[in-house]
């Protein structure tokens, strides 16, 4: 199925949407947003957050459920399997500085441990009926007992860094309405005006943004080849030679479907065989359906 983005959303999604509804990291420039080409971090016009009213905020959950740490164990879909749409971005702490904090409460963060800090109101659809609370570790619905995270229910998150668990993000409409998917078959609604409601601000990164931070990414269907091009697009002419699953991929930019790449193969894993060879050119990371092609190992080279 595929996903709505929108002219207006493409800033939300190929950058941080973070708290306020503010544009706060890597987004498009004006510029390149017309070319579709490359990143670029800029500040975003204050007169585009005011056009965003976000619906009021909803009453929380009374009594607020304790802060805790959800559990890993009741946790799925880590690493996404070659059949699973993972949308557009994840949701995510805006500030990842305690991914490489030694201190006690910092290291609580790590994995989902930011949700027992982190709380959103979450939707049936946009601008539709308040269904309840994500908060302190919990999910809430209204006039229910809280749900504990991981406990008394499976939740589906990605592993997207080292020690980092985040929610696949589904779809963002311009009007600043968000889908993401927190169950294997469930999904809830949610506004970036409610990004900063806890102690922990949260942040919607698009995958591509993720996948040049990253810095290499590996074929989601295993064996997969594709050719690589001058340029985007798949006339034959433009043919550069074949990037193969035994290859190390490093993401440039972004155009569209298309992402520049430097490629160096053949490689096992990250170690590059001799008489490897490096090239530079263009190649398809998602379909037409926008389902991407692409994922990354969240555990670095291996």
């Amino acid at each position: 199925m595929k996903k709505k983005i929108t002219h207006i959303s493409v800033l939300i999604a190929l950058g941080l949407w973070s708290s306020g509804g503010l544009i706060s990291a890597v987004a498009w420039s004006s510029e390149k947003l017309a070319n579709s080409a490359t990143f670029d971090t800029i500040s975003v016009a204050e007169g585009l957050a005011q056009t965003l009213t976000p619906p009021p905020v909803p009453p929380q959950p009374n009594p607020v459920p304790s802060s805790r740490v959800p559990s890993t164990a009741g946790i799925v879909g880590l690493v996404p399997e070659e059949v699973n749409d993972i949308g557009v971005g994840h949701l995510r702490p805006q500030d990842l500085s305690f991914l490489v904090a030694s201190d006690e409460d910092s290291r609580s963060l790590l994995g989902a441990g930011w949700l027992q800090s982190a709380a959103i109101p979450i939707y049936i659809e946009p601008n539709g009926p308040h269904w309840g609370w994500i908060i302190n570790g919990w999910l809430v619905p209204n006039g229910q007992s809280p749900i504990a995270l991981g406990q008394d229910a499976t939740f589906l998150m990605l592993q997207t860094d080292f020690d980092l668990l985040t929610f696949p993000v589904t779809q963002i409409l311009e009007d600043g309405w968000f889908q993401f998917q927190y169950t294997p078959a469930g999904t809830a609604w949610a506004h970036v005006g409610h990004l900063n409601l806890g102690a922990v601000d949260l942040a919607i990164e698009s995958w591509e943004n993720r996948f040049v931070d990253v810095g290499q990414v590996e074929f989601r269907p295993h064996g997969l080849s594709q050719s690589l091009y001058a340029v985007p697009g798949e006339a034959a002419e433009g043919i550069l030679g074949l990037v193969g699953p035994n290859s190390f991929i490093q993401p440039l930019i972004f155009e569209g479907d298309w992402m520049l790449v430097e490629v160096t193969q053949p490689t096992d894993g990250c170690t590059f065989l001799p008489g490897a060879i490096t090239q530079e050119g263009w190649m398809r990371w998602r379909n037409s359906d926008e389902g991407s092609l692409v994922w990354f190992a969240a555990k670095g080279c291996e």
